[in-house]
């Protein structure tokens, strides 16, 4: 299998595995971050449960989507037509960045 340019590709399978196991690391964070967050309800109230359960539903909608992502990015490895999944990195980015400044109000109040 070759690029465009016609120079060989180094891994033409391992990428999309390289990037399913990195998307499982992103979820086992956001497991442990939603796990702290448990175990700060008793001093953060109901504002705890909740964020952890935020965290928490981020890290299901990620592992739910990991298969169809693998799948999706081996055919396009596979057909040389490989796109990056800019939605879910967008979504991710943002999902991040509103609960981790969320968790760092909750830490400095």
């Amino acid at each position: 299998m070759r690029h465009t340019d016609g120079t060989p590709l180094r891994d033409p399978g391992l990428q999309p595995e390289r990037t399913s196991l990195a998307w499982s690391r992103t979820v086992l964070g956001y497991l442990v971050v939603a796990t702290i967050c448990l175990k700060a309800a008793p001093q953060l109230g109901p504002v705890g449960v909740v964020s952890a359960a935020a965290y928490l539903t981020v890290a299901v909608a990620i592992a739910c989507s990991t298969t169809r992502r693998y799948h999706h990015r081996v055919r396009g490895v596979h057909s040389q037509q490989s796109r990056p999944p800019l939605r879910a990195v967008v979504a991710l980015s943002a999902a991040t960045t509103a609960l981790s400044a969320h968790l760092l109000w909750l830490l400095i109040d």
